[in-house]
């Protein structure tokens, strides 16, 4: 076999590797939680999480979330304004946008509750997203006074 057909043939499988992203915007592009999913190599069964807070021109950051299955789903809560966690699996994570610095695991629910549920990230026929919760006609825009 001919050595140029050799990119041909890995092409399948590279092909499996992950590498895209969804977001949520606040109130617009320059105010938004993006989830960005990373698969290198194609035997990894795991994709890398990572969350990136951006409230510009004042602040964007990167804080990587953890390891997990290609097709869980990430919920996003918001519990008050500008403070957002995150539901990967049994994990929680919080982060805000007013600085974009915050970021920790949290061992537990916070005592105040989850607050509103404002959607969910996954993969739907074939394409990573974020699906918004539905709310009620006379509920405030999630994100607002955030």
């Amino acid at each position: 076999m001919s050595p140029r057909f050799l990119p041909l043939i890995l092409l399948p499988w590279l092909a499996a590797c992950v590498n895209d992203g969804a977001a949520y915007m606040v109130d617009g592009p320059q105010h938004a939680l993006s989830v960005v999913r990373e698969q290198n190599l194609f035997w990894e069964k795991q994709v890398e999480l990572a969350i990136v807070v951006s409230r510009l021109p004042d602040c964007q950051r990167k804080h990587v979330i953890q390891k997990a299955p290609p097709s869980v789903p990430i919920e996003l809560w918001q519990p008050g304004p500008g403070t957002y966690i995150l539901k990967v699996g049994k994990n929680l994570y919080v982060t805000e946008t007013r600085t974009c610095q915050g970021f920790a695991k949290m061992a537990e629910e916070p005592p105040g509750g989850m607050g509103q549920k404002l959607g969910t990230y996954a993969v739907k026929k074939g394409v990573f997203t974020f699906t918004p919760e539905p709310r009620a006609a006379d509920e405030a825009p999630p994100g607002a006074g955030g």
